[in-house]
């Protein structure tokens, strides 16, 4: 059930809460996302969700990144976070070879790729490092800390320092890092609920996006730049749907995910088990081979029910196995944010992560309303 109290205190928070910058939508966006797509990271204590902080912070690192990029100020004092911030995203420029000569859009995804690669050099991660330090900073101490009123204390950071967090020696920076490294923020059970089910609706042109474009556009004057980031990340345009690496992976006898048919040499398809245009994820449990007809004219971007997951899981698992022994590190840490949580033994995780898919299923085909897929 929803509650209306909750609801009417986060549209006061979109439409009336008073902003010197951009940074309540960004948060607002992030939250959402973490709402829908982790709850499996997600724990609800005495009426409060408790949300990783880390996914939050990665949220923020991509979000911003264009703007820093393009120097587009978010702040009335007409920077975009702040000038220490501003310092690392050039120090990470520079080492990937970025300058403002190139399109934003390419660089943003060069941008991603690097902050997502298990292979990350020393020097990069220790970048990565201090800019997510300074980004959980931020938060905690400027929207988490202002949004909202104080008779319902809407976020509740429990670190407010972050000086602390270090990465330990053989250890890597990637999304389990930020997961397991930042603690937890909570919000009430209430307004989880709407953000998880109601999400889109406040995610929308008419609301959170509109609003972060309409605070730009007033700080900036270059209007068009300022348009087509905000467009494109509201629309999420700049992921890009990529199968390159799990075909490297795939080798030998194949068959189809879905239908169990033969697979034959080259000629198959790459399926994106929870669809690419729905959930916007190209970790390697995500994508399984499958016959080019099945995925063409059946499935496309539906979602596998419960019991075709179920029934077709011992299959999965076999190639998730295959993933695992060929990329270990990457394929731990995806599997770890995306569907288990830390913490699972190796040899109970692929029980748990066919489980947490079925679970991301019934969600998508019950309460989101998307069109559900079977055999």
């Amino acid at each position: 059930m929803i509650d209306t109290e909750a609801l009417r205190q986060i549209n006061y928070i979109i439409e009336n809460d008073s902003t010197s910058s951009t940074y309540k939508y960004v948060l607002l966006k992030s939250v959402i996302n973490a709402s829908q797509k982790y709850d499996h990271l997600i724990s609800i204590e005495n009426s409060r969700a408790n949300i990783p902080l880390g996914l939050i912070v990665e949220q923020w690192i991509l979000d911003y990144m264009p703007f820093v990029f393009k120097n587009i100020a978010q702040q009335h004092n007409k920077t975009v976070l702040d000038k220490p911030i501003t310092t690392i995203y050039n120090n990470i420029f520079m080492l990937l070879n970025l300058d403002t000569s190139v399109e934003w859009t390419y660089a943003y995804i060069q941008f991603t790729k690097a902050l997502q690669n298990p292979n990350m050099s020393v020097e990069l991660s220790k970048e990565f490092l201090k800019l997510s330090k300074k980004i959980a900073d931020k938060i905690v101490k400027m929207p988490m800390r202002f949004t909202g009123k104080l008779d319902y204390e809407f976020f509740t950071p429990n670190q407010l320092n972050f000086g602390t967090v270090k990465l330990a020696k053989d250890e890597v920076y990637n999304s389990s890092f930020l997961v397991n490294s930042f603690e937890y923020f909570s919000i009430s059970e209430q307004h989880y609920n709407i953000f998880r089910y109601l999400g889109q609706t406040l995610y929308g042109t008419s609301t959170i996006m509109s609003k972060w474009k309409q605070k730009t556009i007033s700080l900036n004057a270059d209007q068009e730049i300022t348009r087509d980031i905000i467009d494109k990340l509201s629309s999420d345009t700049l992921e890009i749907r990529e199968t390159s690496s799990i075909r490297k992976i795939l080798t030998g006898e194949k068959e189809c995910i879905w239908s169990g048919k033969e697979l034959k040499d080259s000629n198959y398809d790459v399926d994106h088990v929870l669809p690419f245009s729905v959930w916007f994820n190209n970790d390697l449990w995500n994508m399984l081979p499958t016959d080019r007809v099945v995925n063409q004219k059946n499935k496309r971007d539906k979602i596998p029910t419960r019991k075709l997951i179920e029934n077709r899981s011992d299959v999965i698992i076999k190639y998730w196995e295959s993933y695992e022994k060929a990329m270990p590190l990457l394929f731990k840490s995806q599997v770890e944010v995306s569907l288990v949580g830390t913490g699972i033994q190796i040899d109970k995780m692929f029980d748990t992560a066919i489980e947490s898919l079925c679970r991301k299923s019934d969600y998508l085909v019950f309460d989101r309303g998307h069109d559900s897929f079977s055999i």
